[in-house]
């Protein structure tokens, strides 16, 4: 065996099928024999077989072993079996009959996720020498015992066969069916006429099988069996129990007028033929009955045949340890049980096999259920149920039912009973007649019930046998009746089945196969088939259901076809939601709405085509079908298109929205499929048919591409759609995707502003008009073209003004519109200022350079933009050493400006300078180059101090969420988003981690997020040693340590320095890990954006600005100059944090470069 390949561990069951006919005839004896006149492997397995004399178990005893092959297939095509080199090659299977399961001599596993197998089993194990010529004999003597571990010889001529082809990897149970592969000769004498009292008793009887061959040849890929040599000179001696002789025989034919059996009676021997030939038939028994009458006066006996039949093979008295399971037989009377047992000189309290015949009613239920402790098998096979009642008590349920009715809860929790055989004219079986009971193995209802109600094996989690409904079954009512019981079989209904109740199968997880509705089927209620999710192929709604409730067949993992008609009308949320249904789905005409999670999850492909009467359409009712493809039209009548409705679906290729639509939603604790059209990435036109843009909430488009098309709507409505919320992201909005401007918004300062503009165009097109202060260059064109547009300067501070540039499409007169403005301001667009110059250092000066992103001329023009650069100047020299140090600093800002206000998102476009982006998982990401390559023009900002710059960009969006950008060179740039969340999370906490901390001075984070060791950490959100190694390596970190060692942290001198060490020592947990890293202080701004460095941090920070201004550091000067100026303290750990996913404060990137080998930074002559 190939153990290279650990996956899915295979498990099987193996059980024993039998089928059945039957005949009789008529032949004579005679007195000297003269005649006138059919991943590991564990097993659960049991024999199913006709259960007659004793109680149905499994089959098999304890220590009984069976032999396993495993065959690979090879792509597609089987693979052969050899007597060696399969996957598993005859594999020792051992029951353990104390915890029922079978342990095998080796694991198996599956070759890989994708390859199938073939099992083969076969019982009694032996060493077979070949697979397709297997040598097997059955005992001359069977009726030798079991005796020290040697197997009997009736059990040892038992062959059993099976095999289950084409199994696909699973972690499910794989059920092996197992059949008796010889036939059965089965003798009954039955006492006649002319015996004395007892004698019958005392009369000698033999039987033995004449003229039949032992020996075999089994071919163990297919089970067929053939005869081998000449038939046996010697009869075969069958097993006996009572008056029954049965003989293991060798399928073979017997010619008529053969000997059959010789029988001797008395000391008479007298043999037995037929007159036409015999087949002893694979997997069956042939029965005979012959009644033995003694003449009065001669005393000779007269043998008659009175029944002959062939018959399913019946369990067995002699094998598998049965005679330990035999029933106590008690004929009783309705209502009088106890008292027929008391007859039988039996302890009710005591027996645990009880066979019942006559009558009995609620009161004997009673006395089982409730009194007889040790019952674990009831065979009423024989019995008439008559109708009872008995009312509940304190302890317990009433018991009721009609006659021919299994009444109600007559067994219900009963823990004990393992085993059961119903009775044999048995109509009903009623509520919670064995719910939560200890039957085990398999099911089998008789045939002639009609009805089986609420509850009746409700969470009967032994029955992980196989269920057998019978042909006559009309209706399952109630609830719960088969709930989470955990049979392995194909799941196979009767076509007279008319009512399946709610929740009827719900968690049987073990149904495989195709499931087939019958055609008679009228009603199906909710829950009906929820998680029975190893079922699999086609699914064909009956044309007789017209409703499909909600649930029914949630979970199910059918991976076939789905056929609906039109004759349904409803159908409920969940109803196939989870089934893997692929192919084509093709909706009933008459359907008017579709309710949330409806086809949720499955593997739909093809166009969609939704009925024109739908009228709503729930959250997620078609979210994760990523093969729907084509254009999807929504019909007229929808009024909102819920969450989630459509999301995941991402091979939609384009939507066409109905002028009554009125809203389109998202929600977002629905995770990746709360919008509407989440991630249908593919999407590549939108036409919305509205006048009035439907109310969209954020993100029911998130992960749509919005500036990739155009969104067409009416030309009346177009301004409407730019200026609405949501549908304002799409870039490219307009009346014709033949003709569209993008951006279609554009603004300036007092000072001239150029920008350019894409007109994409389907063929001439000219500007048809535009403000007086505006030039269009070119004026005209083709297809898509690059135009310039320039605003004209205006006067400092003059009035503000608005117009639009209107684009023509010549030959159909289509327009398109660019909206421009121009505001007066005292500065011009990228118009340096300095806000603060160096007195200290002798190099002139640290720079800082603050710039906004996402500011437009009116952000600007307000004012707005630079009080609030300002302030963040204020918050970066708030806070020590910054606030002591102040003076080495030179602060410069500019005036970039965006053409739309704010930053975007994962989600959302928006055109501004620097490309400042929210990134949905890794903080702030930007335009770099274009950003050190504007810094160069700061006054004293140089090729040679570029990278001693602290770079602060200020994104215009109140979201938390910083980053600092860091390269190795030790350049940075620290984005600080003005964040309107509480202390300490404020944009002042904000601007003193990531740029006072992280950009200038290169601490490390200590915050924690992960309850884990950072060397035995395997998440991928953050670093772990060797980040924390390299950056050490930089220069950097120096506030954290990998070691706990008092002498070896880079803080030691401060732990025994009396000025500090009342603070300063070693605390376990930073950068993210709360194990193995640790920092010098319990709290600072690295740890919860407080307003403190810690002492090492102010230091080190001390020390880099000594180095960039060319000074010496001293440690007493540090100390004389130190102070520990502290806001309120917390200790920082995330735990149920609310704020979004791109909101929160990311580790510092570190880029393996440096800026000055960028493009635009090259090029620039600073």
């Amino acid at each position: 065996m190939n153990k290279n390949h650990k996956n899915t561990i295979i498990y099987l069951a193996a059980m024993v099928v039998t089928l059945l006919l039957g005949a009789c005839s008529d032949d004579m004896f005679e007195e000297g024999g003269q005649q006138h006149g059919d991943d590991r492997i564990q097993l659960s397995g049991d024999i199913d077989q006709l259960a007659v004399t004793r109680v149905n178990d499994n089959g098999f005893c304890n220590g009984d072993v069976m032999g396993v092959y495993i065959v690979d297939y090879d792509g597609g095509t089987p693979g052969t079996l050899k007597a060696s080199g399969n996957r598993g090659d005859n594999v020792r299977h051992t029951f353990d009959e104390p915890n029922y399961k079978w342990n095998s001599a080796y694991d198996l596993y599956w070759k890989d996720k994708h390859t199938h197998i073939d099992v083969y089993g076969y019982y009694p194990f032996a060493d077979p020498e070949s697979v397709d010529d297997y040598q097997f004999e059955v005992k001359r003597d069977q009726s030798k015992p079991s005796e020290n571990g040697e197997m009997g010889g009736y059990e040892a001529s038992d062959f059993l066969w099976g095999k289950v082809a084409d199994v696909a990897p699973t972690t499910n149970v794989i059920r092996l069916p197992m059949k008796h592969r010889m036939s059965n000769a089965c003798v009954t004498l039955v006492e006649g006429s002319g015996f004395a009292d007892g004698e019958w008793a005392s009369t000698e009887k033999i039987v033995l099988t004449a003229n039949v061959a032992r020996k075999a040849s089994i071919n163990m890929a297919d089970g067929t069996v053939k005869t081998v040599g000449s038939v046996e000179s010697t009869m075969t001696i069958p097993s006996r129990t009572g008056d029954e002789w049965r003989t293991i025989v060798v399928p073979q034919t017997v010619q008529a007028g053969t000997t059959l059996f010789s029988i001797t009676i008395g000391g008479v021997p007298y043999k037995f033929a037929k007159n036409e030939n015999l087949e002893y038939v694979a997997g069956k028994m042939m029965k005979f009955g012959i009644r033995v009458d003694k003449k009065a006066g001669s005393g000779q006996y007269q043998l008659t045949l009175i029944s002959e039949s062939i018959t399913p093979w019946e369990n067995d008295l002699v094998s598998h340890n049965a005679t330990a399971k035999e029933y106590v037989v008690i004929n009783s009377t309705a209502g009088h049980l106890k008292e027929a047992i008391a007859a039988a000189n039996k302890d009710y309290t005591k027996i645990k096999n009880l066979k019942v015949t006559g009558t009995i009613n609620a009161i004997d239920f009673l006395l089982m259920r409730d009194s007889m402790y040790s019952l674990s098998a009831v065979n009423l096979k024989e019995v008439r149920i008559k109708k009872g009642f008995v009312p509940a008590t304190s302890d317990n349920f009433h018991i009721e039912g009609d006659d021919d009715e299994l009444p109600d809860n007559c067994f219900a929790k009963k823990s004990t009973l393992t085993n059961f055989v119903f009775p044999d004219t048995l109509k009903v079986i009623r509520t919670n007649a064995m719910g939560e009971s200890g039957i085990s193995g398999s099911l089998n209802i008789p045939e002639g019930v009609i009805e089986i109600e609420y509850g009746a094996f409700g969470n009967c989690r032994n029955l992980n046998g196989t269920l057998s409904l019978p042909s006559t079954l009309k209706r399952i009512t109630g609830v719960n009746t088969f709930l989470n019981d955990k049979f392995v079989c194909e799941l196979k209904l009767p076509e007279g089945l008319e009512v399946i109740g709610e929740q009827c199968f719900m968690g049987c997880s073990g149904f495989y196969g195709e499931l087939k509705l019958p055609s008679h089927l009228k009603r199906i209620y909710k829950g009906a088939f929820s998680g029975c999710k190893n079922l699999t192929g086609n699914l064909v709604i009956p044309q007789t259901i017209t409703a499909i409730p909600a649930g029914t067949f949630n979970g199910c993992w059918f991976g076939g076809n789905l056929q609906l008609h039109d004759g349904i009308s409803v159908i409920g949320e969940n109803a196939f939601a989870n089934c893997g249904f692929r192919g084509e789905l093709i909706l009933p005409k008459s359907l008017r709405n579709i309710p949330n999670d409806c086809f949720y999850n499955n593997d739909f492909s093809g166009e969609l085509k939704l009925p024109k009467d739908v009228a709503t359409i729930g959250s997620r009712a078609f979210a994760y079908n990523w093969r729907l493809m084509g254009i999807l039209e929504i019909p007229e009548g929808v009024v909102n298109i819920a969450p989630g409705a459509f999301a995941q679906c991402r091979s939609l290729e384009g939507l066409i929205l109905p002028s009554s639509l009125e809203s389109i939603g998202y929600e977002s604790s629905y995770g990746e499929d709360g919008g509407a059209f989440q991630n249908c990435f593919s999407i590549g036109s939108i036409v919305s048919k509205s006048n009035m843009p439907p109310y969209m909430q954020s993100g029911a488009f998130d992960g749509v591409a919005k500036d990739n098309f155009t969104l067409e709507v009416p030309e009346s409505a177009v301004n409407q759609y730019q200026a609405a919320s949501g549908w304002g992201d799409f870039k490219r909005i307009a009346a014709h995707h033949e003709l569209v401007c993008r951006p279609s918004v554009a603004c300036a300062l007092a000072t001239q502003h150029k920008q350019t503009l894409v007109i994409n165009s389907e063929g001439d097109w000219e500007v048809a008009s535009k403000p007086d202060w505006c030039e269009v260059s070119p004026s005209s064109g083709n297809k898509k073209t690059e135009v310039t547009l320039t605003i004209n300067a205006m006067a400092k501070n003059g009035s503000n003004r608005e117009g639009k540039v209107v684009f023509r499409l010549k030959d159909k007169d289509y327009t398109h519109e660019c909206s421009v403005s121009q505001y007066g301001y005292e500065y011009g667009e990228d118009q340096w200022l300095t806000l603060q110059k160096a007195t200290k250092g002798n190099r002139g000066g640290i720079n800082i350079v603050l710039l906004g992103d996402g500011f437009n001329a009116k952000d600007i023009a307000g004012n707005d933009y630079l009080n609030k650069i300002k302030q963040e100047v204020e918050y970066f020299f708030g806070i020590e050493p910054y606030k002591t140090y102040r003076n080495y600093f030179n602060v410069y800002t500019a005036f970039p400006l965006s053409t739309e206000s704010g930053v975007g998102t994962v989600n959302t476009i928006r055109y501004n300078r620097f490309s400042t982006t929210f990134t949905g998982g890794v903080g702030l990401k930007a335009d770099y180059d274009e950003i050190f390559d504007y810094v160069l023009n700061a006054p004293t900002v140089t090729k040679d101090n570029l990278n001693q710059t602290l770079i602060i960009m200020v994104p215009n969006s109140t979201d938390y969420g910083g980053i600092c950008q860091m390269w190795e060179s030790g350049a940075a740039i620290a984005f600080c988003p003005l964040s309107t969340y509480g202390y300490p999370l404020d944009t002042r906490g904000v601007i003193q981690h990531e740029a006072g901390g992280h950009g200038f001075g290169k601490l490390a984070d200590e915050y924690i997020y992960h309850n884990a060791f950072i060397d035995a950490c395997s998440c991928t959100c953050c670093g772990h040693v060797d980040a924390i190694n390299w950056a050490k390596g930089l220069g950097w970190y120096d506030n954290i340590s990998l070691t706990g060692k008092m002498h070896s942290v880079d803080w030691s001198h401060l732990i025994f320095d009396k000025r500090y060490s009342d603070i300063v020592d070693i605390y376990e947990g930073g950068f993210m890990h709360n194990r193995g890293v640790f920092r010098s202080e319990q709290n600072s701004c690295m740890n919860n954006d407080i307003p403190y460095y810690s002492t090492i941090s102010r230091e080190s920070i001390v020390k880099r600005i000594k180095r960039y201004a060319g000074e010496t550091y001293s440690f007493e000067e540090f100390v004389k100059n130190d102070k520990r100026d502290a806001g309120t303290v917390t200790r920082s750990v995330a735990s149920g944090d609310k704020r979004n996913a791109h909101t929160y404060q990311h580790a510092p990137v570190i880029h393996k470069s440096n800026p000055l080998k960028m493009a635009k930074v090259r090029r620039h002559r600073r």
